[in-house]
């Protein structure tokens, strides 16, 4: 059973195990000490490649290990890696032990070796619990260890572990949270250091001090248990505070003056974020799921963002800031004559604004605030406040759309309470009954957008939104209500921009974003490049009949104000909340979308021409990017299955073809089967195409360097001995080709053939080592025989010597038995000894029995009588 389970096991996960075994051994090869020291600094470009900025680097404060406090080397040892010293990188003792102490104990206990963290946080830098990264952290490791020392490995994981609030490495954290130099720390001090790798948010020691309190009296504890401090000690700095004393890190990384510049860095660390394996979640059953995911996503972004701060990046975004600063100056003369403060000192009201690229899905240009002297907030990514009205064409009618509903439907203005029995008022008194689709969206009628959201029993309004990417969506909000705006923490315009922008692409969402690539310098590699991926939201007829429906909000209906002097077919939505605490305008053209909100940060109530500021900022940076873009006064692009007779709109259904959804809907299992036969395939061959862009003479090119350097290999069969390092580069250098080969199935080609050739490379290494073996045991074989020879002899001379005592001694025996001298026994021991002696060396002396006649005995003989003697006799 347990060779048929190894078997299967094998032959399911044999080719993921030996390739991941294989990109280790790869990955290990190019590594130098350069890949743990400091790095360059990151670099920020705009679109046509000009420097933004430049980031100062955070490690500057890099220390070399006979510099290192050598409390912190010892105790960090002692803490994280007691076998520190003993494994050569990966230490299956602790993989028992932690694996016992999650069985039997029900607890977690790490594994992980110093040298599998350093490889994990530096080289591979992914943070996913996957068997394919341990198995690649694995091997790497065990190779760190062949290729740098012990005290090596140590400099670079105190230098580049992560400490928390950006701090990379123990100098660097000791600066930052004390205030001091690494040498110049207390023990107490160090201690606290030292039990912040394990978990740097949990037991960050300025907002969770108590935490960090416990885990440092943990550390003292095992200190004092391993002999690093004495009892005394021990006693005294567990009465200690933490004596916290922050030093922010002085590095020339603000990015808060820029808000294009600094939503490009957010941008740039959670795609670290998702390169190191964290993945970006935005629908959640229960509340706690929710706190989880904030905590757990908190400290990937602190650890990405430092580490971006770190150096070695070159980022490149679709920044134009010609436009970008023309945005900002167009929402300033908005503003203008807004000059109040509110109690924190910030003006009044507050603005966000973001424009995005409705082909690309690009940033085009992103307003934060109306200054960012003394107020670092990019409110257009982290102000989160409610959307009111302007969320129903996402939430209400886009779905309703989709379920068959037309503009010129009929609905009812009526009167309707929430699941919680409040009344859904509208923002004029009473109802007015029966009236369209359109005119429910054109003047805004709450009654009818709950109706229409509380119809879809699938709830399809909360799933869109998280496709979407709504990043502060609740369960709470997968509720009707969130139709007319009642989110539980609210939106920001870039989310709201982004979203209406997938109406005018037929209902394809596109992540919105303002880079376009982030190459890792140090490992010359592209961590991620803009694609602009399409996303299904909704059907190209619904996403049309929206458009067009908004149209008449801005001709017809409460968006009068937004419309465009130099554009006739702006779409688009107001949203205005309770008590008018906040005012949101969402327009857009064929070419753009932009989203406006205005309110005040400590919330209150907003005048008449301070609601109206949205509409007004919009109608400014439309006309500007109409005539910036050069954008022709066109309509937006009509689906052939939708039929347009005046305001009326219907879906020719001769006209349509089936959707993905129908056939899906008819015949599941079919298409699925199909679909999944189709994408294999088309991967299989065509991926380089699909996901790397490459031209097919780009991929074939590769391909063939491949190949010419396994034939090239193959031309000079390995004969000896000497030849095997230069042999196994060759086959180190084929696999570094390989590695650029992005078609798939060729890969798994190549990868076979090299598999084969390190095969038959070891094979023919193991003859040439059982050559040489068995040259050295024919010497060896040699060598004995002489030895033997010569003992032979010797014993040989050795016994001959013996044998002349050992006659010699005989006759003495014989003569005092037969003279019954005094000394027969003394002399009959020392022939006993001589006989022995010989026998040692393989000589031969044989028992003998000696008997001898008294003859008379003197007058005092006590024996008269004849005696027998027998000698004694030893076996050796």
């Amino acid at each position: 059973m347990i060779l048929v389970g190894t078997g299967l096991f094998w032959a399911k996960y044999g080719y993921d195990i030996k390739n991941n075994i294989a990109d280790g051994y790869s990955y290990s090869q190019g590594l130098t000490k350069g890949d743990f020291k400091p790095k360059n600094s990151t670099v920020i470009y705009d679109r046509n490649g000009k420097v933004i900025k430049k980031l100062s680097q955070s490690s500057s404060d890099y220390t070399p290990i006979n510099e290192i406090n050598p409390k912190i080397t010892k105790g960090l040892v002692k803490v994280e890696d007691q076998r520190f010293y003993i494994h050569h990188g990966v230490d299956p003792y602790a993989i028992l032990r932690s694996l016992v102490a999650k069985v039997m104990r029900r607890r977690i206990e790490g594994g992980s070796t110093l040298t599998q963290q350093l490889v994990k946080n530096v080289v591979l830098k992914d943070q996913s619990q996957t068997f394919n990264r341990k198995l690649k952290e694995m091997v790497i490791a065990q190779q760190l260890e062949k290729k740098f020392t012990k005290k090596q490995i140590l400099e670079f994981y105190i230098n580049d572990v992560y400490m928390g609030h950006g701090s990379y490495g123990f100098s660097s954290a000791a600066n930052y949270y004390f205030s001091q130099n690494q040498n110049d720390l207390s023990i107490d001090k160090i201690a606290m250091l030292v039990g912040i790798p394990n978990n740097p948010i949990y037991y960050d020691p300025v907002n969770y001090p108590h935490r960090s309190l416990l885990r440092r009296n943990m550390v003292l504890s095992i200190f004092y248990k391993n002999g690093v401090i004495n009892k005394s000690t021990y006693r005294n700095a567990r009465k200690r505070p933490l004596g916290i004393k922050v030093n922010e890190h002085k590095y020339d990384n603000d990015v808060s003056n820029n808000y294009a510049l600094s939503y490009a860095v957010y941008n740039a660390t959670e795609e670290l974020m998702k390169s190191s394996g964290f993945t970006l979640k935005y629908k959640f059953d229960t509340d706690a799921q929710r706190k989880q995911y904030n905590t757990e996503y908190q400290q990937a972004y602190e650890r990405a963002h430092g580490e971006l701060m770190d150096g070695g990046y070159s980022i490149h975004t679709s920044i134009d800031m010609d436009i970008q600063n023309q945005i900002e100056s167009i929402v300033a003369k908005q503003y203008a004559a807004y000059t109040g403060r509110d109690v924190h000192g910030k003006l009044a009201p507050q603005v966000s604004s973001t424009v995005i690229d409705n082909k690309t899905g690009d940033v085009l240009a992103i307003v934060g605030g109306r200054t960012t002297e003394g107020d670092q907030v990019n409110r257009a990514i982290m102000g989160y406040r409610q959307p009111g009205s302007s969320a129903k064409p996402l939430t209400a009618y886009a779905p309703a759309f989709e379920r068959g509903y037309l503009p010129q439907s009929s609905v009812i203005d009526s009167a309707v309470s929430s699941d919680s029995g409040h009344a859904i008022t509208n923002w004029y008194s009473g109802y007015t009954g029966r009236t369209t689709v359109r005119h429910a969206l054109e003047n805004s009628i709450n009654t009818v957008a709950f109706k229409l959201a509380s119809e879809d029993k699938d709830h399809t309004y909360y799933d869109d939104l998280t496709k979407m990417e709504f990043a502060r969506l609740t369960p709470q909000d997968n509720n009707p209500i969130i139709a007319i705006g009642g989110f539980t923490y609210g939106v920001t315009t870039t989310e709201m921009a982004s979203g209406y922008s997938s109406f005018s692409r037929n209902g394809q969402f596109i992540h919105p974003s303002n880079l376009t690539s982030i190459y890792d310098t140090s490992h010359e590699r592209y961590i991620y490049q803009n694609t602009h991926l399409k996303k299904k939201i909704y059907s190209a007829d619904a996403s049309y009949m929206t458009i067009n429906t908004m149209q008449s909000v801005i001709s017809d209906g409460l968006g009068k104000a937004a419309a465009l002097d130099n554009y006739s077919h702006t779409a688009g939505k107001t949203g205005t909340t309770d008590n008018t605490k906040d005012s949101y305008f969402v327009g857009m053209t064929k070419s753009f979308t932009i989203a406006n909100w205005t309110g005040n940060d400590v919330s209150s109530s907003l005048t008449g021409a301070e609601q109206s500021l949205p509409m007004s900022t919009f109608k400014a940076e439309g006309e500007y990017l109409v005539d910036q873009l050069k954008e022709k006064d066109t309509d937006f692009k009509k689906p052939s299955t939708v039929k347009v007779s005046g305001q009326d709109l219907t879906v020719v259904k001769s006209n349509k073809q089936p959707s993905i959804q129908d056939v899906i809907d008819t015949n599941f299992e079919k298409f699925n089967k199909k679909q999944e036969s189709k994408n294999d395939n088309r991967l299989y061959n065509m991926d380089y195409r699909i996901i790397y862009h490459l031209t097919k003479k780009e991929e074939f090119s590769r391909e063939h360097k491949v190949q010419k350097a396994i034939d090239k290999y193959n031309e000079t069969p390995i004969k000896k001995q000497s030849q095997y390092d230069k042999k196994l580069d060759e086959i180190q250098k084929i696999r570094y080709l390989n590695a650029n080969v992005k078609r798939q199935s060729a890969k798994i080609k190549f990868n076979n053939q090299i598999l084969e050739l390190q095969k038959d490379l070891n094979m023919s290494q193991a003859m040439f080592q059982s050559e040489k073996d068995n040259k050295k045991i024919a010497g060896y074989d040699a060598q004995k025989e002489d030895l033997e020879a010569q003992r032979d002899k010797e014993r040989k001379d050795k016994v001959a010597k013996l044998q002349t005592q050992y006659d010699s001694q005989l006759q003495k025996v014989k003569d005092a038995y037969k003279n019954n001298d005094s000394d027969k026994d003394d002399q009959k021991q020392k022939l006993i000894d001589i006989m022995n002696e010989i026998r040692s060396y393989g000589g031969n002396a044989p028992d003998l029995k000696l008997n001898v006649d008294s003859g008379s005995s003197s007058s005092n003989s006590s024996n008269s009588n004849s005696s027998s003697t027998t000698s004694d006799s030893t076996n050796n």
